[in-house]
């Protein structure tokens, strides 16, 4: 009778043991998923503000056949994209599958692992945080694959903005064509304009031939009364300071430019070369 007890209870306490081992294991795998998709979630929305920075400046600066009118409603299906999948904190049920648009339209079957459209029905990304082709709003592709870089990145209008994304001495190039800088992450390099020099003398008017060094001489645009443009040197200080890293944010870093002519624009939305796209894509 004894040893029947005896073995009941090293039975009961070896499953207890397994017990003990086994719920902590269990109860860690969900929050593990849990994190891999907020990770996901973070990289597919850093994506889109990239993105929203790429068409601010497109529309900013649009090249001759541009239609300012599709860059606009662009913008604004990128605005509920965002609300709807990169604002809320936490991501529950509703959030996570049942999301759609005002016209009924479903922002994705499931956030986390599945394709997301905008409002019009065009696809964003077949894959959120994961190399995919990504979309802007009218069609036209971004990047054919968004891994951690080194891609050809594409302008709403579909010229090429540069051949190596997040590389540093890559060039970059305006929506028209014209150069941005030939060494991009590197302080110190020759940045540009998009229009001629001002002085009738060939190339373009440069904002600085050290770009974003302390201490330095960048161009200030200006206009005398009768509305003619002229530039004025400045010193490149306080926040026109930027790190090599800082100079990889090329969009981020022309869309501080245009803050300092307080363009009538969205660039406010957006903090200047600040890294936001440190994380775009991982």
């Amino acid at each position: 009778m004894s040893s029947n007890r005896e073995a009941r209870n090293i039975r009961n306490r070896y499953i207890r043991r397994l017990f003990g081992m086994i719920l902590p294991a269990c109860l860690l795998i969900p929050v593990s998923v849990s994190h891999a998709d907020e990770e996901h979630v973070a990289s597919a929305c850093a994506t889109l503000e990239f993105m929203a920075k790429m068409t601010a400046l497109n529309l900013l600066l649009p090249a001759n056949n541009d239609d300012v009118a599709e860059l606009q409603l662009a913008s604004q299906q990128m605005r509920e994209l965002n609300r709807l999948a990169c604002q809320p904190v936490v991501h529950d049920g509703g959030t996570r599958y049942q999301n759609t648009y005002a016209n009924g339209r479903q922002v994705s079957i499931d956030l986390f692992n599945q394709a997301w459209y905008f409002p019009n029905g065009q696809v964003f990304t077949t894959h959120p945080g994961r190399s995919s082709a990504i979309y802007y709003p009218n069609g036209q592709l971004l990047a054919y694959g968004w891994t951690r870089g080194e891609e050809t990145v594409f302008w709403p209008n579909g010229n090429p903005a540069t051949f190596s994304f997040r590389t540093e001495q890559e060039a970059w190039y305006y929506p028209d064509g014209h150069i941005i800088t030939y060494l991009a992450g590197v302080q110190g390099a020759r940045w540009f304009y998009p229009f001629a020099r001002l002085d009738g003398q060939v190339g373009q008017e440069m904002i600085s031939s050290k770009w974003g060094r302390s201490g330095e001489y960048f161009s200030h645009l200006r206009f005398s009364r009768n509305g003619l443009a002229f530039v004025e040197q400045q010193r490149i200080r306080g926040k026109l300071v930027l790190s090599d890293a800082e100079l990889l944010d090329v969009p981020g870093v022309l869309l501080m430019v245009t803050r300092l002519y307080q363009a009538p624009d969205e660039a406010m939305l957006f903090l200047p070369g600040d890294g936001s796209i440190a994380g775009a894509p991982y």
